[in-house]
């Protein structure tokens, strides 16, 4: 005859909030990482000659109304499109997209 095993959980509200925290603690830090790469990695490969655009890459991180983190990766320097559209024999055509697919921040 089969055993049965039975077991009360103590303050569940309690212990599925704790769950949800941890969750979003790991999934935000892992978001800020993610962020911080893809923005790492477009200095990196933009084109250099004065290196304005290449300083140019930011981000801004945000929480959505969840909680969870959110961000921006962004570059106001007013040739970047010139540069992705392939002006520089230093980088191809659509490096911005290339970079940010290779890394799985855009997918195709």
């Amino acid at each position: 005859m089969a055993e049965t095993i039975t077991f009360d959980v103590v303050n569940f509200e309690r212990e599925m909030k704790r769950v949800e925290e941890e969750v979003a603690q790991i999934t935000n830090f892992e978001m800020d990482e993610r962020i911080n790469y893809a923005t790492d990695t477009l200095r990196v490969v933009t084109p250099v000659d004065t290196g304005k655009a290449r300083r140019g890459w930011k981000n801004i991180k945000s929480y959505d109304n969840f909680g969870f983190r959110d961000g921006v990766i962004f570059n106001r320097v007013d040739y970047i499109d010139v540069l992705n559209n392939g002006h520089s024999r230093q980088a191809p055509r659509y490096f911005i997209e290339q970079v940010l697919i290779k890394i799985g921040v855009l997918t195709p």
